[in-house]
């Protein structure tokens, strides 16, 4: 049986990891919506490269066969550099879904100490 002094510090002991795992979720998500973020940045800075090479290519090209062969070769360019940018995209998320599943197996395993210290076996 515990005292008033073991409660209280037992207390005092998950309520600060609690803090701490707050935190710790929250950077976890801030590094998340950071790294998607810049993926995003990335994608919207490709998409107007190829829409500037493309207003380009049609006002400097009278030849409807030449502004055809540069708008197929514009889309072919910015559909490799997306399915780049998909890719780590797809890599930052399965990164972020294995931080979680540790973060979250952390939690239930402290959660299991704090209960054995509270109600031990027989």
């Amino acid at each position: 049986m515990m005292n008033l002094d073991d409660n209280m510090k037992l207390f005092k002991d998950v309520s600060s990891k609690s803090l701490e795992s707050v935190g710790s979720f929250g950077q976890l998500n801030l590094k998340a919506w950071n790294q998607l973020a810049e993926k995003q940045m990335e994608i919207i800075s490709l998409a107007t490269e190829a829409s500037v090479d493309s207003m380009n290519a049609l006002a400097n090209t009278q030849d409807i066969q030449k502004i055809t062969e540069t708008q197929t070769k514009i889309t072919k360019d910015f559909s490799e550099k997306i399915t780049v940018k998909n890719q780590e995209i797809i890599e930052i998320t399965e990164k972020v879904r294995d931080e979680f599943n540790a973060f979250a197996q952390e939690q239930a395993s402290q959660l299991n100490a704090n209960l054995t210290k509270v109600a031990p076996t027989a």
